[in-house]
């Protein structure tokens, strides 16, 4: 029996991650989300409570500024996501506009339940889907509607917008409010980030080589120990 007969492969994942399924503009606009959501996370968490001999000053301004870079990247991302080259499935080269990636497919049509049990352990296999399956598609959504709560509720603390927000503000009880909720909106951001770095270094390990090097790197070779000539096309 030859080794990849003995040896669990979960479905979902490709046989070769490529270039096309992540392209640059993706990676790039990825890791500068990334860096600015960390950003804005610590230099807001000194904003609302101090956790070093730092400049308020200094933390309110770079706070600004990674937030209208977190801005600025997310249109740039949903720009090339409707109207860009595109993307291509797992393992393909064939690219389509990004966003249909994003819209419902019958590949992930009631596999929302399998997916929490195979996270949860209580599922031993992957279920087959699409590109980004229906728990991955819940979490970008959640981050889009989190980062537009968090813009706004920004700019409604922002001394210099304040004012523009000010109907929304007393709308929602107040400056303390406003406050609370952008704060809270965080944590979201932070368990979401979170699962998704478990996620990333657990079940897309294989991605990472793309993602930090924008290499290829055979997936079935390197972490499933096969010889190229013995993998099923």
């Amino acid at each position: 029996m030859r080794e990849h007969e003995t040896k669990p492969f979960k479905l979902g994942i490709s046989k070769h991650e490529t270039r096309e399924e992540h392209p640059l503009m993706a990676v790039v606009t990825h890791w500068i989300h990334l860096i600015s959501m960390i950003v804005l996370i610590a230099t807001g968490s000194f904003i609302h409570s101090p956790f070093y001999q730092g400049s308020m000053i200094l933390n309110k301004t770079v706070h600004t500024l990674f937030a209208f870079i977190l801005i600025a990247t997310g249109v740039v991302r949903m720009y090339w996501a409707f109207f860009g080259k595109g993307s291509a499935p797992c393992g393909g080269r064939a690219k389509i506009r990004d966003y249909k990636f994003f819209l419902p497919q019958k590949e992930n049509r009631g596999k929302l339940v399998p997916m929490t049990k195979y996270y949860l352990f209580l599922r031993e296999t992957h279920p087959r889907t699409f590109k980004y399956n229906p728990l991955q598609k819940t979490a970008y959504v959640s981050l889009i509607v989190f980062i537009t709560i968090q813009i706004v509720t920004g700019f409604s603390l922002l001394t210099e917008t304040a004012q523009f927000f000010l109907p929304l503000t007393y709308l929602l009880g107040g400056t303390a409010m406003v406050r609370s909720i952008h704060y809270l909106t965080t944590w979201g951001f932070i368990f979401i980030t979170i699962i998704h770095i478990y996620l990333a270094l657990t079940e897309t390990i294989h991605e990472l080589p793309l993602m930090f090097l924008w290499r290829e790197v055979h997936v079935m070779e390197r972490w499933y120990g096969l010889k190229r000539d013995e993998l099923e096309e």
